[in-house]
């Protein structure tokens, strides 16, 4: 069983743009933000480019899609009004951060259903001073509320973190923790992060090292949900904490690391999902989905195609 290979796309100008994007650098599924990743207004999506997005896609053949949540999503924030404004600049209003997030998240998942995608890609979120429990209750809370106003086929996936801050998600057990109290097995799934595995030190890249780690996923989560892989390598060091992306096979997984994972007999038929930062920094592109593919080839052919 083969992996179906995409990337993170740019949908300026009209969503149905980022079908032609994918397939221009040679993606068999494709993850984009329905939102503008740092303000809180949605985008009013045409009509027209919906159902231009829906029918390239299905022409293509293109699949599993996906979104990514935006970054200011914390459903693990206080569910309480803070000062809010401009970086470096006094507070000149407040906000409800949890509140907007549950919005925002019911937003997401209104126009995946609208877009047919198969699932929302979700940061955890924070604890923001409070305690992790408290963070894991609103957090669960949030999801469950946000699918029980959105019914339908679109998924809450879970990513896996770098473990910066108080970030929650940086070890399966935390993500466990949230998917537990949604106790949602049909709508929430996870996504992991080849990059954000290696930073928060999950070893991915030692021989043996990716079946190793994914033995403890199945244990502490179960590999039955997981539903997609960001395939990234790293820029910053093993167990660092730090969430930066480098080329396949350029950073500290390295391509031996690469041929590894993308091997992994556990790991076949999953959407494999590119968000690097292109050779020549404009994003996912032709070389890196090519090499890619020739590391899961190689890969593959490493362990016998098990």
């Amino acid at each position: 069983m083969g992996m179906r290979f995409g990337a993170h796309v740019s949908s300026s100008g009209g969503i149905s743009n980022a079908i032609d994007r994918g397939l221009a650098i040679g993606c068999e599924s494709l993850q984009v933000f329905t939102h503008n990743p740092r303000t809180w207004a949605p985008i009013r999506h045409k009509d027209d480019e919906i159902a231009a997005f829906r029918a390239k896609a299905a022409e293509a053949g293109m699949g599993p899609l996906v979104s990514h949540g935006l970054y200011l999503i914390n459903l693990g924030a206080p569910d309480a009004e803070v000062p809010t404004g401009p970086p470096g600049k006094p507070a000149t209003k407040t906000r409800n951060i949890y509140r907007f997030s549950v919005e925002s998240l019911v937003q997401h998942l209104e126009i995946g259903e609208r877009l047919g995608l198969a699932g929302v890609v979700l940061h955890v979120g924070s604890s923001k001073g409070s305690t992790y429990d408290e963070a894991v209750a609103r957090i669960a809370a949030g999801i469950r509320e946000a699918l029980e106003r959105v019914p339908g086929a679109c998924q809450v996936y879970l990513e896996n973190t770098a473990g910066a801050g108080d970030t929650i998600g940086r070890s399966f057990a935390q993500l466990a923790d949230v998917a537990n109290r949604v106790d949602d097995d049909a709508r929430v799934g996870f996504c992991l992060d080849t990059q954000h595995l290696f930073a928060s030190g999950y070893p991915v890249h030692e021989p043996d090292g990716i079946d190793r780690v994914l033995d403890d996923f199945d244990a502490t989560v179960g590999m039955h949900r997981l539903r997609s892989l960001h395939l990234n390598d790293s820029a910053t060091a093993f167990a660092s904490n730090r969430d930066r992306h480098a080329n396949i096979g350029d950073g500290g997984i390295g391509a031996d690391g690469m041929r590894r994972i993308l091997g992994c007999p556990r790991l076949q038929g999953l959407p494999v999902v590119l968000e690097v930062p292109g050779i020549d920094n404009n994003g996912p592109d032709t070389e890196n989905m090519e090499r890619a593919r020739r590391f899961h080839r190689e890969g593959r052919e490493l362990r016998g195609s098990q």
